[in-house]
């Protein structure tokens, strides 16, 4: 399933801890939006682990789940990705 998932994390130290855990799962989109793709199972993973790195209290974590068939309807208006984050990539 693809996810955009945003956050509203007041403390820099958390805000990087999270951005870089999410960096591991997809590509970042804006300053605190990412694009992922996610089977059940790291869907739940990656929400226990952000939930270690939040603080409930003056943090926000949204995930927004987007079907293929309303993907193919987000626009982009100025700078375009070279690639999007389901694309694949070939490492030699």
């Amino acid at each position: 399933m693809f996810y955009l998932i945003c956050y509203d994390i007041v403390d820099d130290n958390r805000r990087n801890r999270v951005a870089k855990l999410l960096e591991r799962y997809g590509m970042r989109v804006q300053k605190s939006v990412f694009e992922v793709v996610l089977d059940e199972t790291q869907y739940e993973q990656l929400q226990k682990r952000l939930l270690k790195l939040l603080n409930k209290r003056q943090d926000q974590l949204r995930f927004y789940p987007l079907s293929a068939h309303c993907r193919q309807k987000v626009k982009v208006l100025g700078i375009q990705p070279e690639f999007a984050v389901d694309d694949s990539v070939i490492i030699a």
